[in-house]
């Protein structure tokens, strides 16, 4: 048979408009690979190895990935079979999307719920390097009541919730430092976090299910929900509560003061959570905008659960001895310095480590990033390349997009310009919390840059298992005895 211009079919343009994302998230994967094998030449981190110096601590966000070479054998098969996929979906002319049926991929996704659940209680954090964790474990538990950790200004409901529960265990069990409330606490927290993303997932108009619970439940920031001891936990959860929360206010199906009691009463666990409250305002201007609100009655709903809750914890801490008088002197914002921001030109104090624009603080970030987030902020900027080439895939008439884009600024600036006073490697709990929006919002974008179902599986797949894989080496690396260098 003859071929004829007439007889080849057509190509389908906007099929190919996504070839250009698919390749990128690919190409990350790949990197992030990679990196597992580089990393191993890269010098130790005293996470890995206690009597490794400060100095040799440059890469400690990549270390982890040291612990579990097989696995990245397994990441690699998956990503040359979403390769085979991509290399399908090219030989493929129809203009119709690709039918797939994810049944089998939610069905999966709902038993690693189950397993990431057991899992918390399974496989406990065996140390207490990071952050307060130290003073936490000793502090609640501390043999005189008057010196005990009762109350604190840095995460006023947290520690309250995990001292009254210290307390009943002590009395029954007779427990000597916290460590059993902890573990107890911190996967209930991590339970909690997971029934969220269950009911996140059910939003087939954000995304499929698969792509919801993958790149949620493989988070470093799961970590927090390992038996972990310090003040990040619940408040992971109510972010996550939040947002789901403010997606369905802007889709009229959850009143406003929900959304605002939600995280107002995420601030009482911890005040840095605070960098939402710009969304929130979003959010209300926005209903209001779109008249599903009157002004006054948006403003009471905003203002109202703020100062309930506010007032609430104000009358905890001084009814608990530590008031508001704590709040300007012991407990003042910004740790040892009371400095809050990282200095502009020079450090000053032994809780300052670098200064704004400078590669050291940079380098944190980065391991940041590696540690709890890896693909996330790569693979958006790869969106937003995809997006530079053909806009026409992304509607900017999109409240919830620019919702999560606002929450994700937010707390990504909040990351970069807080002074972290242990450095970067002790606090990256601390920071850790803005993956949550970015998380999301890039769960909301992937199905609008790669809309054909098939495709969606062969960019993001193999990008939630190179995730998966760092989360779990950091996971297993961390139940490992450990102790503080004599």
């Amino acid at each position: 048979m003859k071929l004829t211009a007439a007889s080849i079919p057509p190509k389908n343009k906007e099929a190919e408009a996504t070839h250009l994302p698919i390749v990128l998230l690919q190409l990350i994967a790949l990197v992030l690979l990679a990196l597992h094998f580089i990393v191993r030449f890269l010098p130790p981190t005293p996470n890995a190895i206690p009597e490794a110096s400060d100095a040799e601590a440059a890469w400690w966000g990549f270390w982890p990935a040291t612990y579990v070479p097989v696995w990245s054998i397994i990441a690699a098969a998956i990503i040359v079979v979403g390769s085979i996929e991509l290399l399908r979906s090219w030989l493929n002319t129809s203009s119709q999307p690709t039918t797939f049926s994810p049944k089998i991929f939610n069905t999966l996704f709902t038993l690693l719920l189950l397993t990431v659940a057991i899992s918390f209680f399974l496989f406990p954090i065996e140390h207490t390097r990071w952050g307060d964790a130290y003073m936490l474990n000793l502090g609640l538990a501390w043999p005189d009541p008057a010196m005990r950790i009762t109350h604190s200004w840095q995460a006023p409901l947290d520690v309250f919730l995990h001292s009254q529960v210290w307390l009943w265990l002590h009395e029954s069990n007779g427990q000597q430092n916290a460590t059993a409330t902890y573990r107890l606490l911190s996967p209930i927290a991590g339970i909690l976090y997971l029934l969220v993303v269950g009911l996140i997932s059910r939003a087939k108009w954000l995304a499929p299910s698969w792509l919801t619970i993958g790149l949620l439940t493989s988070l470093g920031l799961l970590q927090l929900f390992f038996g972990y001891i310090e003040n990040y936990s619940f408040a992971a959860v109510g972010i996550l509560l939040y947002l789901w929360l403010a997606l369905h206010t802007l889709r009229g199906q959850s009143p406003l003061w929900l959304t605002a009691s939600a995280l107002a009463l995420t601030n009482a666990t911890h005040p840095s959570t605070a960098v939402l409250g710009l969304s929130l305002l979003y959010v209300g201007w926005r209903v209001i905008k779109e008249g599903k609100i009157e002004p006054n009655r948006a403003v009471l709903s905003i203002v109202s659960p703020i100062v309930i809750v506010a007032a609430s914890t104000i009358l905890l801490m001084e009814l608990g001895d530590h008031g508001l008088a704590a709040l300007v002197s012991t407990d003042r914002p910004g740790g040892g310095d009371a400095r809050w921001l990282v200095p502009l030109f020079e450090t000053t104090t032994r809780w300052e480590h670098y200064t704004l624009f400078s590669w050291l603080h940079l380098r944190d970030f980065f391991n940041e990033q590696m540690l709890v987030a890896p693909v996330v902020l790569p693979t958006l900027l790869s969106l937003a390349i995809a997006w530079g080439v053909n806009r026409k895939w992304l509607n900017r008439n999109q409240p919830h997009v620019a919702f999560l884009l606002v929450a994700s600024i937010s707390y990504l600036l909040f990351t970069w310009l807080w002074n972290p006073d242990y450095g970067g490697q002790r606090d990256w709990d601390l920071f850790s919390l803005a993956a949550i929006p970015t998380t999301l919002l890039l769960i909301t974008l992937l199905p609008q840059a790669i809309p054909d179902p098939r495709k969606l599986l062969a960019g993001a797949l193999p990008l939630i298992v190179v995730q998966a894989l760092h989360t779990a080496a950091w996971v297993y690396q961390n139940t490992l005895p450990w102790a503080w260098p004599g």
